[in-house]
């Protein structure tokens, strides 16, 4: 069964970049890596519409998605951030979660 994902895109300033990298694998990544449920992290180098930071999250399955945001580790990983905002335009966080067996319908034309 296909496993829910956490992505996170923003466009960080090309200055403090390497600052950034530094913070996110020695302090945030971490933080995160203890979130109940959360079992992969992925990091791309995908630069698109002025986006220059993407991180994947994988989740164990659609039951851990709301224990996992609601978790003092999640708090504690979305409060590691507020750092940054003054550097940070265009975040955007998405939740691609399974949507199941979905019932479909016929129309009668």
């Amino acid at each position: 069964m296909a496993r829910p994902y956490l992505v996170v895109r923003a466009n960080i300033e090309p200055g403090v970049m390497d600052d950034f990298h530094r913070w996110y694998e020695e302090v945030h990544l971490p933080h995160v890596m203890a979130i109940p449920g959360i079992v992969r992290a992925y990091r791309s180098n995908c630069h698109r519409s002025g986006i220059n930071w993407t991180a994947v999250y994988e989740l164990t399955n659609n039951a851990s998605i709301q224990p996992a945001f609601a978790s003092a580790e999640a708090s504690q990983a979305r409060q590691d951030w507020e750092r940054w905002l003054s550097h940070v335009s265009d975040l955007t966080v998405e939740l691609y979660a399974v949507l199941g067996p979905l019932p479909t319908y016929q129309h009668g034309n």
